[in-house]
């Protein structure tokens, strides 16, 4: 039997067992998949001692910078964008570092059956999970534009991506913009957006990545316009079959997990 874990602190609420479950249970695969509370002073000793008993381990917060010192090696992803939130070991034993969070994004995008080149993309943060979307999107053809409450943050991730900087996102006419994606906490169990109601076109389309609630401010308004919108629940969906491709070699249909999300 194979184990797999994800962990976090907290992680109680994680979704990932759920998810990667219900692909053992699909694809026949003997497996375990936990979720572990790992206090942040206690990661150099879990990953000497414990990471050897997995096979594959799922990172969150706020492991997924630290982690990176821990590990022998990591993807090009996993360097670009400054974070790992998938290991997987090798044939040879090395357990190596890698980042499923944009590829999730950029998938969770194409869902709608459109291409990216030559769209104006607009991403509303800088921080880790920006880094991880900016990164999918850089190479996706599209036109990709970042901003940041922080203009340092945002000009600095800009830099690193060789995409757009944005100082000012009210500066830029509404109809000149095809996708806006909201990378940050805003509208984390709160009522509340980064952008006003009457920004909101009915050409845009609107993805928001915060999945609790799904409803978010950011997607009801874009919504109410005619917008088309992607849930939070597409992302965190995406980035873990990337995960379950990476961790067992087979494409699962996103419909497994998809199903799974909202069982649990």
């Amino acid at each position: 039997m194979k184990n797999f874990c994800v962990i976090g602190c907290p992680i109680e609420h994680s979704k990932s067992p759920a998810l990667h479950e219900a692909g053992f249970v699909e694809m026949d695969i003997d497996a375990t998949f936990e979720a572990v509370e790992v206090q942040p002073e206690d990661l150099a000793s879990w990953v000497r001692d414990e990471l050897p008993n997995y096979q594959g381990v799922a990172v969150t917060l706020p492991h997924k910078e630290s982690i990176r010192e821990l590990l022998p090696a990591e993807t090009e992803a996993a360097s670009a964008i400054g974070a790992v939130n998938t290991i997987y070991r090798e044939k040879d034993g090395t357990f190596i570092g890698t980042n499923t969070d944009g590829l999730g994004a950029l998938k969770a995008l194409l869902t709608l059956g459109t291409s990216l080149e030559g769209k104006s993309v607009l991403i509303l943060g800088a921080g880790g999970a920006s880094r991880a979307v900016t990164f999918a999107l850089s190479k996706s053809g599209a036109d990709v534009w970042v901003w940041n409450r922080t203009a340092d943050k945002a000009r600095a991730l800009a830099q690193d991506m060789n995409v757009n900087f944005l100082e000012d996102w009210s500066v830029v006419p509404p109809e000149n913009i095809d996708i806006v994606i909201n990378t940050t906490s805003v509208g984390l169990r709160k009522w509340e957006s980064l952008l006003p109601e009457d920004f909101w076109r009915p050409t845009h389309i609107a993805f928001d990545i915060v999945y609790e609630p799904l409803e978010t401010r950011f997607l009801s308004d874009a919504e109410a316009a005619g917008a088309q919108v992607i849930t939070g629940d597409h992302m965190l969906t995406y980035q873990a079959l990337e995960q379950f491709r990476i961790w067992h070699g087979v494409e699962l249909e996103a419909e497994v997990m998809n199903a799974a999300f909202f069982e649990r």
